[in-house]
């Protein structure tokens, strides 16, 4: 039986390990500068991207982008954090906290359900999750809506754990779903989540079970293999549920168009608690650790790192009679068809292409290296030769596209007929 003061302390080592691995380790807090020129917001580029950019603007006090990524309560955080200061490291630093909050909740709700040292251990494995570590450099509202619900399951009081639960989803209303396993606190959750559908409005709409099939097997968003060992933890109706959480979160959010490992965090979660709780596997959370300690490096090699290394785009594909895709969302407006027109039949070409570029093998908060996986798990591609490979710079490849499993019909093949 452990003390309450030993508890604590392992609580507070467990908070600082996370918060080094994240703020310091991973989001390289000694290289972000203070100064921050108000007209150029790509000056913090290396941190700050994507949609990330709505929440820097209201940060700085200005409006933000319109945009559906604009959650009123993730802006409005972010802009009584621009009250205090304006310097951008404090960003930083409220996320790598918050996901720092995270794994010390999860110790909390594990250790009350089956012992500190359980607790312990699953708290030491979400804070070595990769995935947790990246996002919690980035403004986008993830681990801060995951701090929510993590801390959500760690509280006794059914009336704050409505709260908690109702702040989860005011960031990231896809928490929504998993809020539901707390039980009638739950429906806060989902009331929230909403009510902002209706105020900002809904991701655009595709082919649910087009989009299901494709990203169904891609259970590698969840989390690195290993986590899959965390199944061995199963032997009760309560480990049963965090397994059923954490299917849950992959089977309902593989419906979306743009599915990624932001989403699937709170499943990799569950798992990490799963691995822990078993108290005669002790083995278990430490072979999942040694396992994650490989990703986490990699990803940390990748954490806003392009590859500079390419070939060059093959000229005028067009002019072959193919059609170039793009791995987005369907969105109104954009130049090119998603990939969703590829598999729910709405797209006629003798062949079709996509272009990968350096920005695909990075990890930053755009998603698109999330974007890119999908498209290599999915079909098989062939490389479209263009020129020479550059030593430095810019480079893009082109890929020819051809069916992979579960994907329904076949792409084509490149014509052969000279380029006019």
């Amino acid at each position: 039986m452990w003390s309450p003061s030993r508890v604590r302390a392992a609580d507070l080592a467990l908070f600082a390990c996370a918060w080094w691995l994240r703020v310091g380790w991973m989001g390289q807090l000694g290289r972000l500068h203070a100064d921050v020129d108000p007209s150029s917001l790509r000056s913090v580029r290396q941190a700050f991207d994507g949609h990330e950019r709505l929440l820097f603007e209201a940060f700085l006090g200005q409006p933000p982008t319109p945009s559906p990524q604009a959650w009123p309560l993730a802006v409005a955080v972010h802009r009584a954090l621009g009250l205090v200061t304006h310097d951008p490291r404090a960003l930083l630093v409220l996320a790598g906290t918050l996901g720092a909050v995270t794994t010390v909740a999860v110790a909390v709700a594990v250790r009350r359900r089956w012992g500190p040292q359980s607790g312990l251990m699953a708290g030491a494995l979400v804070a070595l999750l990769p995935e947790h570590v990246a996002w919690s450099t980035s403004a986008v509202p993830v681990v801060h809506g995951l701090a929510c619900l993590a801390a959500a399951f760690a509280v006794r009081s059914v009336p704050l754990r409505a709260v908690l639960a109702a702040l989860a989803a005011g960031l990231r209303p896809e928490l929504a779903l998993p809020a539901l396993f707390l039980g009638p606190a739950g429906a806060a959750a989902v009331a929230t989540a909403l009510l902002q559908l209706v105020l900002v409005g809904r991701p655009p709409g595709a082919d649910l079970l087009a989009v299901w099939q494709v990203n169904l097997p891609l259970v590698g968003f969840v989390g690195p293999a290993v986590l899959g060992l965390a199944l061995l933890g199963l032997r009760d109706r309560s480990t049963g549920l965090l397994a059923g959480l954490a299917l849950t979160i992959h089977t309902v959010g593989a419906m979306f168009s743009d599915y990624g490992a932001r989403h699937a965090l709170p499943a990799g979660i569950a798992l990490c608690a799963l691995a822990a709780a078993h108290p005669k596997r002790r083995w278990l959370p430490v072979v999942v650790a040694m396992g994650l300690l490989p990703e986490l490096i990699d990803l940390r090699s990748r954490w806003h790192h392009r590859d500079v290394e390419g070939t060059v785009d093959a000229p005028r594909t067009a002019a072959l009679g193919c059609v170039e895709v793009s791995d987005e969302p369907p969105v109104p407006g954009q130049p090119m068809p998603s990939w969703v027109s590829l598999v729910d039949g709405t797209l006629d070409a003798p062949c079709v292409v996509w272009g990968e570029a350096p920005e695909h093998t990075e990890w930053a908060s755009r998603g698109l290296r999330d974007r890119a996986l999908r498209m290599r798990w999915t079909w098989e591609l062939s490389p479209v030769q263009g020129g020479a490979r550059p030593p430095v710079g810019p480079w893009r490849q082109t890929w020819l596209l051809a069916a992979g499993p579960g994907v329904r019909g076949t792409m084509g093949t490149l014509p052969e007929r000279p380029v006019p």
